[in-house]
């Protein structure tokens, strides 16, 4: 039978909060090594733009003051999440769509979405398969990834009213998990149209520690996005982001391979 004291750590556990905290152990017990600190923890925060709202887990500073990570923890018991990739070999990628705020001001030099070569390269996906997902709902990561996106903005605009000192700010977004991060490639031309599903010893799989997850995740509309040119491949990479989904028990690792090229901010 089961007793009083479990009932109740079943309770903490299932709510989430102590793998928060312990990523936030985590960071600030090994600062020395990469750099990174809490900054914030459970920080409340409203889009302005789309009126969501709600609470950031984690958010990280690095060293220079002049990158941010903006982190949700998820903990996901005994789960596989299997990210596709539907070509013949697995490449890596060192893009990835951030924030940057170069400015006080939104109207100054940079204050928007933008891409930026980043390290580690890893991986890049569009489609996560996850065992009982329910097909005619959203798929989770989706909904996961929107909400760390929504959330970040709504730091970039905060922190843009504030007197800061510095000269220009990257924001990730970063989903930390316990579930276990496989890829799965294989040839397009392998699936069968008659069943939709790929041939028997046609896919792939590889367990990776983290990768990007991009994908046009942004609901604002048209109005709200900010386009050179209205034209429909301005209007795809506009609603465009990219989410590092990152194994918690590699997320040090990782904050020790993060490292931006500088080259790649001269634009902005």
């Amino acid at each position: 039978m089961e007793t009083e004291t479990e009932r109740l750590a079943k309770i903490v556990d299932s709510s989430g909060f102590p793998l928060q905290i312990r990523i936030e152990h985590l960071v600030n017990s090994t600062s020395s090594s990469h750099g990174w600190k809490v900054r914030y923890k459970e920080h409340p925060w409203r889009n302005i733009d789309t009126g969501s709202s709600g609470f950031i887990d984690l958010v990280l500073i690095d060293k220079h003051s002049t990158s941010s990570m903006v982190i949700e923890c998820k903990r996901k018991q005994d789960s596989d999440w299997i990210f596709l990739l539907p070509s013949k070999e697995l490449e890596n990628r060192r893009r990835a769509r951030v924030w940057i705020t170069k400015s006080k001001s939104p109207t100054g030099d940079a204050f928007d979405w933008a891409d930026i070569s980043t390290e580690p390269s890893t991986p890049e996906s569009e489609f996560c398969a996850v065992l009982g997902h329910d097909n005619r709902s959203r798929p989770m990561i989706e909904r996961i990834a929107a909400d760390v996106i929504e959330s970040t903005e709504a730091l970039a605009y905060e922190e843009n009213n504030l007197t800061l000192d510095f000269n220009y700010m990257i924001y990730f977004n970063i989903v930390i998990t316990t579930a276990k991060l496989w890829l799965c490639n294989f040839d397009p031309e392998d699936i069968s149209t008659d069943t939709g599903i790929i041939e028997e010893n046609k896919t792939n799989f590889k367990n990776v520690s983290y990768l990007r997850f991009r994908k046009s995740l942004s609901t604002k509309p048209v109005d709200k996005l900010n386009l050179a040119e209205k034209n429909y491949s301005n209007l795809i990479k506009a609603k465009e982001n990219t989410v590092f989904v990152v194994n918690s028990g590699k997320f040090v690792e990782f904050l020790n391979n993060i490292n931006i090229d500088d080259s790649s901010l001269k634009n902005f």
